[in-house]
């Protein structure tokens, strides 16, 4: 079987050498000059490391397959990952999500408990009317403005009110803990790949033809399977796998798809210099900046993704200010569009769209290894399936938000 992978990045890579496993002929077409999309090691000038996008590898909401697969390809050294936030910049950092304990350390501390106190005595149904009222009827309004309006104005660019009360309801924003748990949120420890992500897609995409710097513009099904068209050639196969966004790589047949996403500002730090520390001493490895007067939205230390304890050596702070040009995470009001294009994708025999931005779902590096394996235990049936049932196998592929 011939493939066509379209992406380099973990999607593609994964599927490419799991295709290459199973005996098929994988070609890899990468519009960038390397692999890794936004799962790659980068440098500063100086030769310091840091990352654009995921930090660390877990087991989050995926596959814990995750761990042993990675491992065939690098060794994973644990870190203590924890995240905080500074509610306004007068105040101290605090752990994320926030609990009781430590928000009461805070000058808002005793209007919080005040309103939470009247809530519990009310004991009124929580309002689902929309975000905003379902924040502020099970956590109170001073936390609710503290927290969440600020940031979610600035990152997603819509107010509380209108975004749906699921939003909130999916990430159980409602929950919180008497005392914190500083890691950040997984069923497994946090590791790093020793020598960053790239050594680990140097192996995955190891004896496949893989080309770069080829833009894709489009793809076609003809009698014989489906072909790719880039600036030079027709490329023909019986399969394409693209990871490319699944609007653009059809054309925008429903127009473009909005994202929320963010660029990047980076410094170089010596000595001791960190964001603040959780109670039990361990520095916070990235934090939060939710007041509107910043346009920072998180602030990453790599001293301890990287280095672990020590913070001797030199390392990046890397600030994320929200620019919705960049395609990184996929937004709640697009679910009409987003199904109209699976659908026309389910109408091209031997198309396959896979990953964050094929799929258009937020992924972490283990449930993108999740959709690649249901892409993969699906791949007989899609190929003898008819328009309606290619639908309903993309759906499964794609998966629910927990996955």
């Amino acid at each position: 079987m011939k493939v066509i992978v379209i992406g380099a990045g973990f999607a593609g890579a994964c599927a490419a050498w799991f295709l290459r496993e199973r005996g098929a002929d994988v070609q890899v077409l990468e519009k960038g000059p390397a692999p890794g999309g936004m799962l790659r090691t980068l440098e500063t000038p100086e030769g310091i490391p840091y990352e654009y996008g995921p930090r660390v590898i877990s087991v989050f909401r995926g596959t814990p397959d995750i761990l042993p697969f990675v491992r065939r390809f690098a060794t994973l050294d644990e870190r203590a990952i924890y995240q905080g936030t500074r509610l306004r910049p007068e105040y101290p950092t605090i752990p994320f999500p926030v609990d009781r304990a430590s928000l009461s350390t805070l000058p808002c501390g005793p209007d919080v408990a005040r309103e939470w106190g009247a809530l519990q005595s009310a004991g009124g149904a929580v309002d689902e009317a929309n975000l905003k009222t379902y924040l502020e009827s099970s956590v109170g309004p001073t936390l609710t403005r503290l927290a969440f309006e600020g940031f979610n104005r600035k990152f997603w660019g819509k107010a509380l009110e209108d975004m749906p009360a699921d939003w909130g309801k999916l990430r159980r924003l409602e929950r919180i803990p008497e005392a914190g748990d500083y890691r950040l949120p997984s069923v497994a420890p946090h590791y790093y790949p020793r020598g960053g992500f790239n050594p680990i897609f140097d192996q995955l995409l190891a004896g496949d033809d893989v080309r770069y710097d080829v833009p894709i513009r489009g793809v076609e099904v003809n009698g014989s399977g489906v072909s790719v068209r880039t600036d030079d050639e027709t490329l023909a196969a019986d399969v394409v796998v693209s990871t490319a966004p699944i609007d653009e790589i059809l054309g925008h047949p429903f127009g473009p798809l909005a994202w929320a996403g963010y660029r990047t500002e980076i410094e170089v730090h010596d000595g001791d210099h960190d964001l603040g520390r959780a109670p039990d001493g361990t520095p916070f490895s990235w934090l939060y900046t939710p007041w509107p007067e910043t346009p920072v939205c998180r602030t990453t230390d790599f001293g301890v993704i990287h280095h672990g304890p020590d913070r001797s050596r030199p390392r990046v702070v890397l600030r994320e200010i929200p620019d919705p040009s960049v395609k990184m995470y996929p937004v709640w009001w697009e679910a009409d569009r987003v199904a109209a294009y699976l659908r026309h994708a389910a109408g091209l025999p031997g198309f396959v769209p896979l990953g964050r931005l094929g799929m258009y779902k937020y992924l972490t590096t283990d449930s993108t290894l999740g959709m690649v394996q249901r892409f993969l235990e699906v791949l007989e049936a899609y190929m003898v399936a008819d328009a309606d049932e290619r639908l309903a196998l993309l759906h499964r592929i794609r998966g629910a938000w927990q996955n």
